[in-house]
């Protein structure tokens, strides 16, 4: 007696690759079978007052705290890097005037401050071209733009006074377009 396989090959009606086919999905099939029993037995087996599952237990919590904490120390470790090269960057880039006489205020959080610095810089403060930035508190610098852009993709707290170009609004809306500010204007 042949088995319906070779009947169906004799007569045509199946292809050598459609019936290795069949067989493999047949293996296949039975195979997963087989692993889903052995899953149902382990699951209903497994004592959870045992020692080995206690004990496995403990240390998949121990391998999650570690994990937490080696990602907060890379955490600390990034800002650490990141003030760090904020820090270079504001001391090798500063341009503050010692010897500047004017004093130009600005809000720094909650209070007003001020910085000394000169003509020039005043205007180029004014400006967007240069920008106040503090390290330490209240160690305020004047750096480039450039550099004020760079200081704010990485730690935007340390720029203080930024006078970046701002949408401007049309001169249609705007209800002051007609009155003119003095050059001289200090507050």
């Amino acid at each position: 007696m042949s088995s319906l396989r070779d009947q169906l090959l004799k007569t045509g009606l199946a292809s050598k690759e459609q019936a290795k086919k069949a067989e493999k999905q047949a293996k296949s099939k039975t195979h997963q079978q087989q692993k889903q029993k052995r899953k149902k037995k382990k699951a209903e087996t497994v004592d959870t007052e045992s020692a080995a599952y206690l004990a496995a237990k403990a240390q998949e919590e121990e391998m999650a705290r570690a994990k937490e904490l080696n990602r907060k120390k890379q955490v600390e470790r990034q800002q650490k890097e990141s003030l760090a090269q904020v820090r270079d960057l504001i001391k090798h880039n500063q341009v503050n005037d010692y010897k500047a006489n004017i004093d130009y205020h600005f809000i720094d959080g909650k209070f007003a401050r001020q910085i000394h610095v000169n003509a020039k810089q005043q205007q180029q403060l004014a400006n967007g071209q240069l920008a106040i930035t503090v390290l330490d508190e209240d160690a305020y610098y004047i750096v480039q733009a450039n550099i004020a852009e760079k200081l704010l993709e990485r730690l935007p707290e340390v720029v203080v006074c930024f006078n970046k170009e701002k949408e401007k609004t049309s001169e249609a809306d705007d209800p002051y377009a007609n009155y003119k500010v003095p050059d001289d204007l200090m507050w």
